[in-house]
């Protein structure tokens, strides 16, 4: 199967590469890319067809050269530091020069995620935010839910400093979607909270978060959101010349760091070739208040990616491979004897493949993965307690149509998923299973008022999943299920002012059960409980409701959400109260029981982010709070506390200093037999330089992340009770790019 679907792919990349594309009629629009206020050339800036995404990063004196149609084409301008352009450009003209207007907040021209046919941020009626390069270095962590914790409405569940994926309004593992590049990362991050997300954060150029369940082109299960890590493997943006950059970092709390060395190298016009390779490698978290480490929560990783992309006026391709190797320990509660490291790594072939306008359709996109994923689950005597493989297929192809009168644009298509679960070893928590899933989608946007300003977002989905375990000695003979789900959601999209819009969506979307939760039945080495599935689930349904007020300009930046949300048959592991007895080793342990089981749910909550720059000042605030309940009035465990939090920065081009502190509330609403946590307040402060010299573009940003060494407990920690917060972290990135 693995041989067949690597010769697909290799044949199916030469067939277009070498296709009737090559010949397609087109011209040259060149320019150059300057400051608005110095007239100095912009080097690095993404000049990028709009909606199409293909495009060039300008050359070092700030020009570019882009193929593009006969005619006249949209181009969207952007850089760092810089508010985006919006433009059109003329095939054949050669003198075009395109102004950029220095801002010092992260203004977002395009966003792929919450819409098939791609959408400015204005235009979408969920919640959206994206994090730029420069948002991330001021929160880099070692682990991608990390890096992200510090956004509103984003909470990180953890086991751990490497165990560890994003928290999206109290929802997190099956109910959200993490996306490398637009296409699933096939790991196990969702079926347990000792698995971690197979994504270095070193490699995120942009980072997008779609809030609540309104993205359905990724699957119905999105009840969270969705989160898409863009890193560019298969490049779509072609360099004036060789591009290089090498990425460093560093930080104290666990003595360690990473590295990431990137080539992309044009082959041509039309195409690039990537390479890229790097690791991370740490030692045992630090502890709040001189309180020791964190035994056995050493980790370590490395990755590897090769890309190849080609991109023409009316059509662009490519293909990646990637390789993500780790190993990682979880915290222990008592005895260092009984720790667990986790051993594993990820293969991926990823294809895409794009026409633009072709037979009346504004765009044609076909792409998929293959990946194959494996993991250990290792004692300290050597002995694998479980040995977990994942093989995963997507295909998925997306049609965008064009604007025809009050219809603005809208998308249709259809997915594939197929997984095989594979599970081994003493201590399998299910018996090995399958699941394939078939998903119709449709997204029209209509614009009802003559100027075309008010939108009206609607998007259906109807999935099918068949999920069945297979016959084993020690979960007994196969359990077939199948589920059907339609979903769909509806928005409006109203301008109240320059730059400002309102936003209303509701939306309905089902759940299928995940394998862990239909068919678990065994002790689980890693969150050290004995765990026990329910084969007559049902589908998770959840109705919600979201308003957004969004401002978006160069001086002022406003997000504020609130949303509601009713699940009928929330699917939920609850404790038993009881214990019992595993043999595991030639030794007999008490695990505490839980089980999984259905009750019906409400979610609400608000989420505040808010940016205001005087200059080169910039003041901001941020805010969130999750309310979640179970029909009997008790709270859904491991829910994040309120929070708030205050920034004060100076960003020019040059240098940025800041700092931000958050003050996290007690969380004692907690669900029966979960340990409640006491409020604390933390404070980062960093200091960044950019500077270019000889040709080349350096970034160094120094932090010092929890400066006052507090103490605390994080209430979505999976170990809390026993594994506190880091400490005080002085943490050293640099980028260099040349």
């Amino acid at each position: 199967m693995a041989t067949r679907t690597i010769k697909a792919l290799l044949f199916t990349a030469a067939a277009l590469l070498g296709g009737p594309a090559l010949g397609a009629q087109s011209a040259v629009a060149q320019g150059v890319v300057v400051d608005r206020e110095s007239g100095a050339p912009i080097r690095g800036a993404r000049v990028e067809v709009s909606p199409a995404g293909r495009g060039v990063l300008t050359a070092a004196n700030g020009r570019f050269s882009l193929a593009v149609g006969q005619g006249r084409e949209a181009v969207v301008v952007s850089a760092l530091g810089f508010a985006p352009r919006t433009i059109q450009l003329t095939a054949g003209v050669a003198d075009t020069t395109i102004q950029l207007e220095r801002t010092a907040l992260s203004l977002s021209a395009v966003t792929v995620t919450a819409a098939p046919s791609g959408r400015g941020i204005g235009d979408v009626a969920a919640p959206v935010s994206v994090l730029s390069s420069r948002d991330i270095e001021r929160s880099l962590g070692s682990t991608l839910a990390g890096t992200l914790a510090r956004e509103p409405g984003i909470t990180m569940r953890s086991q751990g400093p490497a165990a560890a994926m994003p928290i999206i309004r109290g929802l997190t593992g099956d109910r959200i979607v993490v996306l490398h590049d637009g296409q699933r990362t096939a790991d196990l991050a969702s079926s347990a909270s000792d698995h971690g997300v197979t994504i270095d954060p070193l490699s995120a150029r942009e980072i997008e978060v779609v809030r609540g369940p309104a993205a359905l082109l990724y699957g119905s299960n999105a009840l969270g959101g969705v989160v898409n890590v863009i890193s560019g493997d298969i490049p779509r943006l072609i360099p004036a010349a060789r591009l290089t950059t090498l990425s460093l970092s560093g930080e104290t709390v666990t003595g360690g760091g990473g590295t990431l060395l990137e080539v992309t190298q044009p082959v041509g016009e039309r195409v690039a070739v990537l390479l890229k390779g790097g690791g991370r490698s740490h030692g045992n978290q630090g502890l709040g208040g001189a309180d020791g480490v964190l035994i056995n929560t050493s980790a370590r990783n490395r990755s590897f990616v090769a890309g190849l992309g080609y991109a023409a006026p009316s059509v662009s391709a490519g293909m990646a491979y990637r390789h993500y190797a780790f190993e990682y320990g979880l915290p222990v509660r008592d005895d260092p004897a009984g720790g667990v490291r986790l051993r594993g790594g990820r293969h991926e072939l990823t294809g895409r493949w794009q026409a633009d306008q072709p037979r009346g359709l504004q765009q044609l996109r076909v792409e998929g993965t293959a990946q194959w994923y494996d993991h250990d689950e290792v004692l300290t005597n050597g002995e694998v307690a479980t040995a977990l493989a994942l093989t995963t297929q997507q295909l998925q192809a997306i049609a965008t149509t064009r604007s025809r009168g009050v219809l603005a644009g809208g998308a249709f298509g259809a997915s594939m998923l197929r997984r095989v679960n594979g599970v081994q070893g003493e201590q399998a928590l299910t018996p090995p299973s399958d699941a394939f899933t078939l998903g119709l989608v449709a997204f029209q946007d209509i614009a009802p008022s003559r100027s075309g300003r008010i939108r009206v977002p609607l998007a259906v989905r109807l999935e099918r999943t068949d999920m069945t375990s297979r016959t084993t000695a020690a979960f007994g003979p196969s359990v077939a299920r199948r589920f059907d789900a339609l979903s769909f959601s509806g928005g409006l999209v109203i301008p109240v002012g320059h730059g400002s819009t309102l936003a209303l969506n509701a939306a309905r979307a089902v759940r299928a059960p995940s394998a862990e939760e239909l068919f678990s039945r065994a002790g689980h080495a890693g969150t050290g409980a004995f765990e026990i599935g329910n084969p007559g689930l049902s589908g998770e349904i959840t109705q919600g409701l979201d308003a957004v007020w969004r401002v978006d300009r160069p001086q002022l930046r406003v997000q504020v959400a609130a949303f509601h949300s009713r699940v009928n048959g929330w699917i939920g592991m609850y404790p038993s109260g009881r214990d019992t007895a595993i043999v595991a080793g030639g030794v007999t342990k008490d695990l505490p029981l839980f089980m999984i089981s259905q009750v019906p749910a409400r979610l609400s909550g608000t989420e505040l982010l808010a940016e205001r720059s005087i200059g080169s000042l910039v003041i901001g605030g941020t805010g969130d709070v999750v309310i979640a309940r179970d029909a009997s009035g008790e709270a859904l465990p491991f829910m994040p506390p309120v929070r708030l939090g205050a920034t004060t920065r100076w960003d020019t081009k040059r240098w940025q200093l800041g700092t931000a502190t958050r003050y996290v509330f007690g969380q004692t609403d907690v669900a029966p037999s979960e340990v409640a946590t006491g409020g604390f307040l933390l404070t980062d402060l960093w200091a960044g330089l950019q500077f270019g010299a000889g040709g080349s573009v350096h970034h160094v940003m120094l932090r010092v992340d929890n400066a006052a060494d507090r103490w605390s407990r994080d209430a979505t920690s999976r170990a809390k009770d026993f594994a506190p917060n880091p400490g005080r972290s002085l943490s050293l990135s640099y980028r260099l790019t040349w």
